[in-house]
């Protein structure tokens, strides 16, 4: 039976649910982390919007960082004994465009605000299926904390599969570091409340380990290109992560998620 962790973007499993991760490959469970917008634009046709350029300056990774940025979740992934599986179709929202070239996200609030409407992640994602042979004991998908555009879609695609799905278990994930903003969580659990019919939710925290939280840490150090975006340092890194991981266990190492009431 798969644990299987749609992750948005190629580091999202393992600042969210690393140590979650560590802890059921350690217990023999078989884990995927399957990363949804991971396909690779084609590096001379970028918008030319100033989310892409700033990103790309800041990642310091060539023309086309997102192979860096793929050869640093393997490594990360890896480090925590799951296997990986990539969609290549959907790119990051930075690169999504309308069939003239125009991106649909060109500034940051864009990127934090509402799924465009002819975006494809918006309408096409949530009717994929996954693979009927695959047999899974729990999907996990992002909670919505941040509002980014992309975890939107992955989560409205989570919804939809535990609709088709229902004799699986969902558990929603609090995306760390969007989780370090006063009140996000809780805009985020508003979300369900609009939905037809409304979801009610409940938390579950599950406890981890030293050695967990250790692995988590290792993991999330391996994405270079992206530690400039969310630290000062590697020190830092470790401090905060440990921080959060006391809070969500109120004093103890712990990852929180959230379940859909019956």
């Amino acid at each position: 039976m798969i644990h299987l962790f749609l992750s948005p973007h190629f580091d999202d499993a393992a600042l969210s649910c690393g140590a979650t991760i560590h802890q059921l490959v350690q217990a023999g469970k078989q884990v995927v982390v399957r990363n949804v917008m991971g396909g690779i634009p084609q590096a001379g046709r970028l918008p030319d919007s100033p989310v892409v350029h700033e990103l790309h300056d800041r990642w310091e990774r060539g023309e086309n960082p997102v192979e860096a940025r793929i050869q640093e979740d393997r490594a990360a992934l890896h480090s925590l004994g799951v296997e990986i599986i990539r969609m290549t179709i959907w790119l990051d929202c930075i690169y999504r465009t309308r069939r003239d070239g125009t991106p649909f996200y060109t500034t940051w609030p864009s990127v934090f605000d509402m799924l465009h409407p002819d975006d494809p992640a918006a309408t096409l994602l949530p009717t994929v299926t996954l693979p009927h042979q695959d047999k899974y004991a729990c999907i996990y998908a992002p909670l919505g904390v941040g509002n980014h555009v992309d975890h939107q879609a992955v989560r409205n695609w989570a919804l939809e599969l535990h609709r088709h799905l229902p004799w699986v278990a969902l558990k929603l994930y609090e995306e760390y570091p969007y989780t370090e903003t006063p009140g996000a969580v809780e805009t985020a659990l508003q979300h369900y409340a609009t939905l037809n019919p409304p979801l009610e939710l409940d938390v579950e925290v599950m406890s981890v380990s030293e050695a967990d939280a250790e692995a988590k840490i290792h993991a999330v150090g391996l994405y270079d290109s992206q530690l400039s975006s969310f630290f000062r340092d590697r020190d830092e890194m470790r401090q905060r992560i440990l921080t959060a991981l006391q809070q969500a266990g109120k004093g103890t190492l712990a990852e929180r998620y959230w379940i859909i009431k019956p």
